[in-house]
């Protein structure tokens, strides 16, 4: 964890979080505590410049707030839901804003407001967060496992994250588990992201209403409720055959890539995080019951499986910290 500053230190960095529907900003200080959050409407279908413009009013917003509150801002931080490059510091791949792939956003936030900035993966950011400020304090080699929409992974070692083996194209959250999955958007077949997302636990559940398979899904989603890791869990938890059926194939996926990343990784600790992860005891235990079946002997030490402590907040809470360890940004 950072050595800790006196109430003192005015010092702080506004995070950026893009995401699918909205986009987070908040105002975070060294020791981890968010001075001001805002948020802006994510655009799709738009032009790079007009994609970041309400990104951009709230970052501005932040910075007044900073300014009159007498802080002083140290730099900012922007996380993007897909993958980076790391060495040119721009998007390298962001599915649901495609106008932002390979877009100098570091270079056009550097020059508009002459602070330095940081990019990362929003996984990445979310580990860092849990590493110094969370339930990673205290270990050398971290394992971060979310699942939101989608899997997201990732892996530091004294702070410093680790980058994908060459096979896995983007980043770590593309292992492969499956030959015969579907079709990712690193162009590979059976990413563990294809297989255990919130859009592959929706198709399951078409494909058991196409079978005749009675469920009671069908009358919660037939009165337009939306589909989400909770109804999910909810009717797991009432005994519906159909939800237990796919947390029970869900969780061996997860489990199987996890068993993988703990052989590549050798982690001493394997955080879990995201909203499926938490919404359900019952995929949270078939995990842990696979990687029983999977996991060496040897890596008993490891599985040490604890939930993430920052929630929400853990992404931009990392970002914010590539800015007090002055070695995240090299």
């Amino acid at each position: 964890m950072p050595a800790q500053r006196t109430t003192s230190d005015k010092g702080v960095v506004v995070a950026l979080e893009i995401a699918a529907n909205k986009a987070a900003i908040a105002v975070v200080n060294r020791r981890g505590a968010i001075r001001q959050r805002l948020y802006a409407k994510t655009l799709w279908g738009r032009p790079a410049l007009a994609t970041l413009e309400p990104y951009l009013r709230a970052i501005e917003s932040a910075l007044a707030y900073s300014k009159g509150e007498g802080l002083r801002v140290r730099g900012l931080s922007v996380t993007v839901p897909g993958s980076v490059n790391a060495l040119a510091r721009r998007p390298l791949l962001v599915p649901v804003l495609p106008s932002l792939n390979d877009f100098p956003l570091c270079e056009l936030l550097e020059a508009r407001y002459d602070l330095p900035t940081a990019l990362h993966v929003d996984v990445d950011a979310a580990l860092l967060g849990e590493y110094h400020y969370g339930a990673g304090r205290g270990f050398r080699r971290l394992l971060f496992l979310t699942l939101n929409a989608v899997v997201g992974v990732a892996m530091a070692v004294d702070g410093q994250l680790l980058q994908a083996p060459p096979e896995y194209v983007g980043h770590i959250s593309h292992v492969p588990v499956s030959t015969n999955g579907p079709r990712c958007s690193c162009g590979r077949r059976g990413c563990i992201n294809t297989l255990v997302s919130t859009d592959a636990m929706l198709r399951m559940v078409r494909r058991a209403l196409m079978r005749g398979e009675q469920t009671s899904l069908l009358e919660r989603l037939s009165q337009r409720e939306t589909f989400s890791p909770q109804l999910l869990a909810e009717e797991a938890r009432r005994g519906d055959p159909i939800a237990l059926s796919i947390y029970s194939e869900v969780g061996r996926w997860l489990g199987a890539a996890t068993a993988r990343y703990i052989h590549l990784f050798e982690p001493n600790i394997l955080i879990l995080g995201g909203g499926v992860l938490s919404a359900s005891e019952l995929l949270l235990a078939k995990v842990k019951s696979t990687l029983a079946n999977q996991v060496s002997p040897d890596h008993d030490s490891i599985l040490n499986i604890v939930p993430a402590q920052l929630g929400s907040d853990a992404v931009l809470i990392g970002a914010a910290a590539a800015h007090f360890q002055p070695a995240l940004l090299s």
